[in-house]
């Protein structure tokens, strides 16, 4: 994607059904989007939502969050060990 494209959903009301595509704007304006061929020929309304996504992924700051996290060292559990805290802890409820 270029640097100065946004990236937004496209929300197309294809008769009883709606479909959501990513489409790509250019510094033109211009839109681009692959549509499946299930589309070709039909008349569809196409709705543009705001921009739902920056150059920069939300993984990157997903992943620095949980860098964060795992640099607090908390004691690591396994998925039994939390089952059975979660079940002692209702049972002194």
């Amino acid at each position: 994607m270029a640097a100065a494209a946004a990236y937004r959903n496209l929300f197309i009301n294809c008769g009883e059904e709606y479909m959501i595509l990513q489409a790509d704007i250019n510094k033109e304006g211009t839109l681009n989007v692959s549509i499946p061929q299930i589309l070709w020929g039909k008349k569809v309304t196409v709705s543009i939502n705001e921009e739902i996504e920056s150059e920069t992924s939300n993984w990157e700051k997903i992943s620095a969050a949980l860098e964060k996290v795992d640099a607090l060292e908390f004691p690591h559990r396994t998925h039994d060990e939390i089952i059975a805290e979660l079940r002692a802890f209702r049972e002194t409820e």
